[in-house]
């Protein structure tokens, strides 16, 4: 089944005032995410985890940019005995967000994110810069990042403060009894998205689709896990097979997905989903039920 591609193309001068979380974030951006910008944050505790320890603690943290979302993720990954941490954003600037990404070998309380990609929702191209995520107390965790001028692209930077969404404990594993079954909603991959986008989740987390977005794009072997660490996250892996007109074809994902509270009427969970590629590039998805 072919789904809508809907182009995107814009030139944006936007100020932001962020509520709950941060006071203050100003973003210029233009042609997909760049532009020139400067933020000043401060923050205040949320709902959720009232922890109160300095340590950077994995899993996810919202805040609000002028009613538009900021999802952020801190996934503790593995390969073999080496530990690491990928970092993972969704900046809802419009309909469908910014994908924000990169890794860390440790955390701390002031973690550095030495390469971070921004892959924007209005453009094919991928930016890098780097960053920091600093605990700034009660859990609140402050997200930092920069990217340098290049070529047509002006200096960008966005500061964010977030804290967990309300009743989420990060230190409770993720059950896949609250993925199980049927979801509908948009998915999005920076030039196009395809809204109304089902899925299925197995009880062993497989997922499964019959649709596809950009033209032949098609999700493969795709599945989630409960993170191995007990944190309160899902591992996420999907591969996109070769075809002719999907620019992630041929390409292995992956990231990390969560389960909230659905802030619409009628809806009781939310999911957040997203998986990236090794240089940048990914999809997002959220669908309530």
């Amino acid at each position: 089944m072919l789904n809508t591609l809907s182009p995107k193309v814009c030139c944006l001068k936007y100020v932001r005032h962020m509520t709950v979380f941060a006071l203050t974030s100003l973003i210029v951006g233009c042609g997909g995410g760049s532009g020139s910008s400067s933020s000043t944050d401060a923050s205040t505790p949320s709902s959720g985890s009232s922890s109160t320890s300095a340590q950077l603690l994995p899993g996810a943290y919202v805040a609000s940019l002028f009613d538009k979302d900021w999802v952020g993720m801190l996934l503790p990954t593995k390969t073999g005995t080496n530990a690491a941490y990928q970092f993972l954003g969704l900046h809802y600037n419009g309909s469908d967000p910014d994908i924000y990404s990169g890794n860390s070998d440790v955390v701390s309380a002031i973690t550095a994110l030495p390469l971070v990609y921004v892959y924007p929702n209005i453009s094919a191209s991928v930016r890098t810069g780097s960053g920091t995520l600093s605990q700034l107390g009660n859990n609140v965790v402050l997200t930092s990042l920069v990217f340098p001028a290049a070529g047509l692209e002006l200096a960008k930077s966005i500061g964010v403060a977030a804290s967990p969404p309300n009743n989420y404990n990060y230190n409770t594993p993720a059950s896949l009894s609250t993925v199980q079954g049927n979801w509908t909603g948009r998915l999005a991959y920076s030039v196009g998205y395809a809204e109304n986008f089902s899925m299925s989740i197995s009880s062993a987390g497989a997922i499964s689709s019959a649709m596809s977005f950009q033209q032949d794009c098609v999700l493969s072997n795709a599945k989630l896990a409960p993170n191995f660490d007990g944190t309160n996250l899902f591992s996420l892996n999907f591969s996109i097979p070769t075809a002719t007109q999907c620019s992630l074809k041929s390409q292995t994902l992956n990231g990390a997905a969560f389960v909230t509270a659905s802030p619409l009427a009628g809806k009781t969970h939310r999911l957040y989903l997203v998986g990236v590629t090794t240089d940048g590039k990914g999809i997002s998805f959220k669908a309530d039920r």
